[in-house]
């Protein structure tokens, strides 16, 4: 409570500064006569509506509590619950996880991935939780953590809602499209330990011959979505198992494929097989030769929050102590999760698959290692290594189009009460300038520097 104390309010920076940082974000991006345009209609938002504007937000900042953030509820209706696309590319992101340092079966490493979420999640609940710190020890805000597990998207028309259980004490599990409950803490509400876990996972049945796979809609455009789960709900045994999988502290999917390689296992975690998948939770995958990966949806929290739980994820004690030892308390047996779908719902998890596998064919991925540059290369030359990698888009981007374009860059906001992220424009007049004197073959580092 005291570390979320310290942790200040997002404060709104005055109208003029926004606005010249505004100018000096589209400057590179314009020619003369389009950045004199740009200016005028500027002055004149700053001398007619702008200061009524910047009076009516600071009036409701000041109305919020001091735990909270003038921006939270604009980020979620307006960047993650309200598109209607599908989730999947277009919202969830995903990382994988390294790989452990001997050969682990899939179920074992699954049993040491879901034994260390349970010990997260108890520690966030006792208070045991390391509180995070920037670097300097200056506090993180802590108030996003408890949504990393235990929270689902819930699709409605217009825009989602989230739903957050208050105890989640299993982790929901899909198997070759069947579900599944694994209680994941004991009576005590103590963390089952790694073997314990993998005793359960073993006792996973043989999948049916025609599993309903209805993981698949949560991978369709949202409203479509909606309609089909208000139809999946009508049923007493349908609801029940979507409360269990929603309630869940997170999912497990046990993913039959292999992938070959860095690019393969890239494609695959975020949008692999959708039957495979429920792509409203955090979902932990783990595939047929034991590697690993997170996909995660993004409404409740930032990729640096579900990294601090991969983080502790990729240690591997909980992983040898799963094959290494019995378990120390009885394994209770997966529950299925039945979901009883009429020709029409499965006529709609099979356009929803359908959908998924069009966007995933539509993507162009790939992946690159670059050996030669990497953080203490960028160190030792007392550089940015995000720098480097940004100024690299850019003249990547200059070389194959012959211009500048708006780049995206994150930055985390978590220094502040309710953080998430920011914006950096990193095109500014001096990139530009580098990139033509590159372009024109200048090679003197004093010169470029």
């Amino acid at each position: 409570a005291a570390h979320q104390r310290s942790v200040p309010r997002l404060p709104i920076p005055p109208l003029g500064e926004t606005l010249e940082r505004y100018l000096r974000a589209a400057q590179p991006l314009q020619t003369l006569e389009e950045h004199a345009i740009t200016r005028a209609a500027v002055a004149q938002f700053f001398d007619t509506d702008g200061p009524g504007l910047q009076r009516l937000l600071e009036e409701a900042d000041a109305a919020l509590p001091h735990d909270s953030s003038y921006l939270e509820s604009l980020w979620y209706r307006l960047a993650y619950l309200g598109p209607r696309s599908p989730v999947p590319i277009h919202a969830n992101p995903c990382f994988t996880l390294a790989p452990p340092s001997r050969h682990t079966p899939p179920l074992e490493r699954a049993a040491g991935l879901l034994a260390k979420a349970a010990q997260w999640a108890h520690a966030l609940r006792t208070g045991t939780l390391t509180a995070p710190t920037a670097k300097g020890g200056s506090p993180l805000c802590m108030a996003l953590l408890p949504a990393v597990l235990g929270t689902a998207r819930i699709p409605r028309q217009g825009c989602d809602v989230l739903h957050s259980a208050s105890a989640p004490d299993a982790a929901a599990v899909c198997r070759r499209g069947e579900w599944y409950s694994v209680p994941l803490f004991d009576a005590t509400g103590a963390p089952l330990p790694p073997a314990t876990l993998l005793d359960s996972l073993k006792q996973l049945p043989p999948a049916a011959a025609h599993a309903p796979a209805v993981g698949a809609l949560t991978a369709w455009r949202r409203d479509e979505w909606a309609e089909a789960r208000a139809a999946l709900s009508s049923s007493p045994q349908n609801e029940s198992s979507l409360k269990a999988i929603d309630e869940a502290l997170l999912v497990l999917s046990l993913d039959d494929s292999a992938p070959a390689s860095p690019t393969e296992l890239a494609r695959t975690s975020l949008c692999g097989d959708a039957t495979a998948r429920w792509y409203d939770k955090l979902q932990l995958l783990v595939f047929a030769d034991g590697q690993a990966a997170i996909n995660f949806e993004h409404a409740p929290q930032v990729v640096s929050l579900a990294s601090h739980l991969a983080e502790a994820g990729e240690h591997e004690a909980g992983e040898h102590e799963a094959g290494g030892r019995r378990p120390a308390a009885r394994a209770a047996p997966p529950r299925r999760l039945r979901f009883d779908v009429s020709p029409e719902l499965g006529a709609k998890v099979e356009a929803a698959r359908a959908c998924a596998a069009a966007e995933a064919a539509a993507l162009d991925l790939d992946t690159a290692t670059v050996r030669s540059v990497s953080a203490s290369w960028a160190k030792g030359r007392g550089v940015s290594l995000d720098g480097v990698v940004q100024l690299s888009f850019q003249l990547a981007h200059r070389r194959l189009t012959g211009g500048l374009s708006s780049t995206y860059e994150a930055c985390s906001t978590q220094s502040f009460s309710h953080g998430r992220t920011e914006v950096i424009r990193p095109v500014t007049r001096e990139s530009a300038a580098l990139l033509q004197r590159l372009e024109e073959g200048d090679a003197d580092a004093a010169a470029l520097r």
